[in-house]
């Protein structure tokens, strides 16, 4: 194995230059950390990223914070968890996921997702490494990345509209985090955009199971004459399916069902749902590399990022065949 003895000899410069350019390369001309690099890939040189994490006082554990409400065999979990795997894995350091905030062990920092609004304060105050959220916030403390929530319930209603949808109903969610919130104004501002009036007897809230988007859309199309369901998650528009098909309704000739994630569970029936797919591995991803960033360049600027989420067209929606 190749020493830093070794890699300073042949690039001509000291011990000392050689960690530098491993753990404070800013501290290094350009030029010189240019061609002690060229020498590590040459010589085929590899850190040992145990003792580094010693010297540095480090652990390279990251903690992913997944709350207990969101399975761990849910398409979302496992698309999220695989893009901060794969960053995390590339960079050397590993992951521990919680499910609690009272979890003891140390680490070089957090990846949270889930948070509902009042655990954002609980968050700045009990935790003093970094911390990067999936999902918006306005405490400036924190970084995010994000989905945005908002433009994809906004750009799914537009859809149903140019479809020539009037009566569209709504299941949202039923949950005190940010993006439930958006995607409900998100909806909202879609139809007063077009003229349409917001009727909050076409809402309904449910926790994100297939079995209340059933009992909830059955309640819905049961009491009102709507063209077309907008389902916060594919989960929930599953469940609206088997409510539209008991009531004797045709998918989309009858009714027309939207959903929202795109993540596996729009193919589980026929006809396959029309979703808004937010790209969940993609956001993590990035989430990993901004956490990792922050903990090896500290003073680097604060970044906040959404992600623009994009409607896959299938066949539970179509033109409104009553207008």
């Amino acid at each position: 194995m190749t020493t830093m003895k070794e890699v300073a000899k042949e690039a001509g410069v000291s011990i000392i230059t050689v960690s530098r350019v491993l753990n404070s390369p800013e501290l290094v001309k350009p030029v010189t950390r240019k061609k002690v690099e060229e020498v590590m890939g040459k010589l085929n040189f590899q850190t040992n990223q145990a003792a580094k994490a010693l010297v540095n006082n480090q652990t390279r554990v990251i903690h992913l914070f997944i709350p207990q409400n969101i399975s761990m065999n849910n398409p979302f979990a496992m698309h999220f968890i695989s893009g901060i795997s794969d960053v995390l894995s590339s960079r050397y350091y590993s992951f521990l996921v919680r499910r609690e905030w009272d979890f003891p062990y140390k680490c070089d920092g957090i990846i949270g997702m889930g948070i509902s609004t009042n655990e954002e304060e609980l968050i700045k105050e009990k935790f003093n490494v970094p911390f990067v959220l999936f999902g918006h916030t306005q405490l400036d403390e924190f970084e995010w990345v994000e989905v945005d929530n908002f433009q994809g319930a906004y750009d799914m209603t537009d859809y149903l509209i140019s479809l020539g949808h009037k009566e569209i109903g709504f299941i949202l969610i039923n949950e005190n985090r940010r993006f439930a919130f958006d995607r409900l104004n998100g909806y909202k501002k879609a139809l007063v955009d077009h003229g349409i009036p917001v009727n909050p007897d076409l809402i309904q809230y449910a926790a994100n199971e297939e079995n209340d988007g059933y009992i909830k859309s059955l309640e819905l199309l049961s009491r009102k004459n709507i063209s077309a369901l907008f389902c916060t998650s594919d989960e929930l528009a599953l469940g609206a399916i088997r409510a539209a098909r008991i009531l004797g309704k045709k998918i989309p000739q009858d009714i027309s069902i939207a959903g929202f994630d795109g993540l596996g569970y729009e193919n589980l029936t026929d006809p396959k749902i029309t979703t808004m797919h937010q790209p969940v591995y993609e956001a993590a991803k990035t989430l990993a590399n901004v956490l990792v960033d922050r903990i090896e360049n500290p003073h680097t600027n604060r970044v906040t990022k959404m992600i623009s989420p994009i409607i896959r067209v299938n066949q539970s929606v179509s033109m409104n065949q009553l207008a």
